[in-house]
């Protein structure tokens, strides 16, 4: 702040002061005026209005009244001429009474006031009646009353006077209180001013003598932006200026006294900076092995060193003094006994002694240990990468025992993308490393266990018999993944699948080795495996490499295939036998493909669900099922087989809704079927899903009942309405454990109030004794192997095939519609198997 705004400031404040207490004067004499006002209108009036009343009744001439009334008795006018005297004063008494009372500066002074109008008023109406004496007594009363009256209005007069000076008395006391106080502020104010104005004056007195004195390091530091601060600037400014020329006439005058000199001490400077800027620790010793040369960055890191010591006195430390050991140049670099890493380099010196340097690459060092661990190793699990893997099987393949040791297996989790889809990634990541550790406590020490991609993993294993080692080993590794694995309070199941490739078989056959030979047959091993039922493993033969191409070219056939348009449905209808009536039918999918004709759906959907095509292709099955069936009559239902990777997809009901109001057909009229591997992915999304459906009106039925995973708590937790009974029962139903599972199943759809279908029935033998156990809905061969939906309503109506039937005299109105068709048995013409009603 400057200097006269500070000045300002203060005058202001002091202005304030002696404004506040004028202000305050005033107030009190204010108040004085106040008070000498209502004495004189309260006190003094009321006084001199008292007297005038008094005064006025004085003026009766009390002896010529009292002669009058001692006549009365005798004169009845004389009375009354008294009387009339006394009515002429009294109002004028009255009225000042009544300015007396207003005045009255007590409630006793008023209160006596009233009293003598009171007995004023008496006296004037009791006046005729009262003999002399008696008004004369009166007379004097009141007389006594106004002196009465007039000592407490006198005394009040007195009190207030008292009261006055109290209260100026307390107004001086307050004024001279005020007065102090706005003394003491401007004390305050003053020194105020006078340490924010004096001191920097002082200061800067100090340095400008100080200055003038020779001292050019004094420490000038301005604050603010007032005009000592400039001062202080000036000062630093000139102070500066004067040490700058000072020392400009000093160096002139150094170098020309002595050139030389100068030009040795600013090559020492320079070199003393390069020195001690070095990243590296530098020492120099002579001829004689003493130390003459040392940077700072030696002396940090290898402690406190002194000119003059020899090599072998530098490092006390007895671990490092190898570091100085007098020998020939060169780099090396050494790990020193707390873990720091040391790269030394030593250069000769012309005329003997050298010089050492020396740099900490310990960082350096590790960074680049764990870049090449990075590089050959699994982030996820810390096994060896596809990398490693492959630089160790071009080792052991360039010599001819490594060959013929040597043994590759790949292996692949079964069922581990159905845990990271349900369970999600961090439950996966942590489930690869289980099973990462699993491995390796199934192989040798001298094996390497590889992680090579999602949930692939490869071994190398060497040993005498490789054939019999690897087999050993793959067998130890399916046993120990049989074993469920703890996973975040999960108990979670995933099988393995093993490939193997026994290198000595391929070259003792003359095949050329290499390791992308070596790992394609071991991925076709794999394949093999899990082709075969997973949780298996295969030896790579050479026929399997037809099987793979041929997998292959299907994978890629069924893409296509999409874009195409060459999938079709077949529909096999569901007979109730005991009411002789279609019920619905099964939708079936094929495949039309363009050189081989119809494919088995056995072959393509594995495939299918292992690329990720079951999605596209099972929604397309469902909508063409759906708009098939909405054009059937209303009583027949539509069943389709959905996927269990289909229920990955979180919005599957909502499709099977969007397709049900796309076709128009009613949520009641379809029946989806699942099967019991369904049931094994996340129970409470799946459970979700059905249960939507099922809210929707939509059956739902469980495929190929007691094959696979069956269990009573599915039946219970999951919303199913429809068993099916596997055809593999069927087929085989005179066994007699075949046909008591049948009894159990039938018994159970009861107990749990389901619905039961056979499905797979060839012959009557087969369906007459379904309907003896109790089960009436059947589908099979017997009935009406799978047809195209333009077949359906020319098998109903045709004579030829497994399925006849219709009677051309019961079976059309007179409409000529149809009505009811007779299906018959080929084998047995004349026994009828069920009437179809269709309209």
């Amino acid at each position: 702040m400057p200097i006269r705004l500070k000045l300002l400031v203060g005058c202001l404040c002091l202005s304030l002061v002696t404004l506040g207490l004028g202000v305050f004067a005033q107030y009190s004499q204010r108040e004085a005026g106040g008070l000498a006002t209502r004495i004189y209108d309260e006190a003094l009036l009321s006084l001199s209005y008292l007297r005038s009343a008094q005064n006025s009744l004085i003026q009766i001439d009390r002896d010529d009244l009292q002669l009058r009334l001692g006549m009365a008795g005798l004169d009845g006018e004389t009375r009354l001429s008294a009387r009339s005297a006394l009515s002429t004063v009294l109002p004028d008494i009255m009225a000042d009474l009544d300015v007396a009372s207003e005045r009255a500066m007590s409630p006793g002074g008023r209160a006596k006031i009233g009293e003598i109008r009171t007995e004023l008023r008496s006296l004037q109406a009791d006046f005729n009646e009262l003999p002399p004496g008696e008004i004369q007594t009166r007379f004097s009363e009141i007389d006594t009353a106004f002196d009465t009256a007039v000592e407490i209005l006198a005394g009040d007069g007195y009190r207030f006077r008292r009261e006055v000076g109290d209260l100026i008395e307390a107004s001086m006391r307050s004024t001279q209180a005020a007065m102090a106080a706005a003394v003491a502020l401007a004390v305050i104010i003053s020194l105020l001013l006078s340490r924010m104005i004096v001191p920097p004056l002082r200061r800067a007195v100090q340095v400008a003598e100080s200055i003038a004195h020779g001292k050019l390091d004094n420490a000038i530091v301005p604050r603010g932006h007032d005009e000592t601060a400039q001062l202080m600037r000036a000062l630093a400014t000139m102070q500066g200026s004067i040490s700058e020329h000072i020392g400009r006439i000093k160096e002139l005058m150094a170098k020309q006294a002595d050139s030389y000199d100068s030009h040795i001490a600013l090559q020492n400077n320079r070199f003393e900076a390069a020195l001690h800027n070095m990243t590296q620790g530098l020492c120099m010793f002579d001829s004689e092995e003493r130390l003459i040369v040392f940077n700072r960055r030696f002396a940090e890191m290898f402690g406190g060193l002194q000119i003059g010591a020899s090599a072998r006195q530098v490092m006390l430390d007895p671990d490092i003094q190898h570091l100085l050991a007098p020998g020939p140049g060169g780099n090396v670099t050494h790990e020193l006994p707390d873990g720091r890493m040391i790269a030394t380099s030593r250069q000769a010196i012309a005329g003997g002694g050298w010089v050492d340097t020396f740099e900490d690459v310990t960082e350096r060092y590790h960074a680049q240990a764990k870049l090449s661990h990075m590089a050959l190793h699994d982030a996820l699990t810390g096994l060896p990468n596809r990398v490693q893997f492959r630089e160790r099987l071009e080792d052991v393949t360039r010599t001819r025992r490594g060959v013929a040791s040597t043994t590759v297996l790949c292996l692949d989790l079964d069922g581990f993308k159905t845990v990271n889809d349900t369970l999600g990634h961090p439950t996966g990541d942590a489930l690869l490393r289980a099973a990462a550790a699993r491995l390796q406590s199934c192989v040798r020490r001298d094996d390497l266990v590889a992680r090579v991609g999602g949930d692939e993993f490869s071994i190398i294993q060497s040993a005498g018999d490789p054939r019999l080692a690897a087999e050993a080993l793959a067998t130890r590794i399916l046993a120990a993944f049989v074993e469920p694995f703890p996973i975040d309070g999960r108990q979670i199941c995933v099988g393995v699948s093993v490939g193997i490739f026994v290198t000595a078989e391929m070259a003792e056959a003359g095949e050329p080795i290499d390791p992308d030979t070596i790992i394609k047959s071991a991925d076709v091993a794999l394949y093999r495996a899990k082709a075969d039922g997973r949780g298996t493993f295969r030896f790579f033969e050479p026929h399997m490499d037809a099987g793979l191409d041929a997998r292959r070219q299907l994978e890629l056939d069924l893409r296509l295939a999409i874009d195409n348009d060459e999938f079709t449905l077949f529909y096999q209808p569901f007979v109730d036998v005991e009411r002789q009536a279609v019920t619905g039918f099964e939708a079936l999918l094929r495949w039309h493909h363009p050189q081989r004709g119809l494919v088995s759906p056995a072959e393509f959907i594995p495939v299918a669900e292992d690329c990720g095509l079951m999605g596209p292709i099972g929604s397309w099955a469902l909508e063409a099922a759906c708009r098939q069936a909405a054009e059937w009559p209303s009583h027949l239902s539509i069943s389709v087989n959905l996927s269990p990777v289909q229920f990955r997809d979180a919005g599957l009901a909502k499709k099977v809704e969007t397709i049900l109001e796309r076709t128009g057909l009613p949520h009641k009229r379809l029946r989806i079927e699942v099967t019991e591997s369904l049931l094994l992915q996340d129970s409470s999304k799946v459970l979700a899903t059905l249960e939507r459906m099922r809210d929707r009106g939509i059956g739902i039925s469980m495929d190929d009942f007691g094959t696979g995973y069956s269990s009573l708590g599915y039946l219970s937790r999951f919303p199913f309405d429809k068993i099916k009974i596997d055809q593999s029962f069927v087929r085989r139903i005179e066994d007699r454990e075949n046909l008591a599972i049948i009894r159990a199943v039938i018994s159970l759809s009861r107990a749990m109030d389901l619905t039961v279908i056979a499905e797979g029935v060839e012959t009557a033998a087969q369906r007459d004794i379904l309907l003896r156990e109790g089960c009436h809905e059947m589908q099979g061969y017997f009935f009406s192997r799978p047809k195209p939906a333009d077949e359906l309503a020319l098998t109903l109506l045709s004579a030829g095939g497994q399925i006849v039937g219709l009677e051309p005299d019961a079976t059309r109105d007179a409409t000529g519609e149809v009505v009811a068709l007779a299906l018959f048995a080929k084998p047995e013409p004349e026994q009828p198997l069920l009437l179809a009603k269709l309209a």
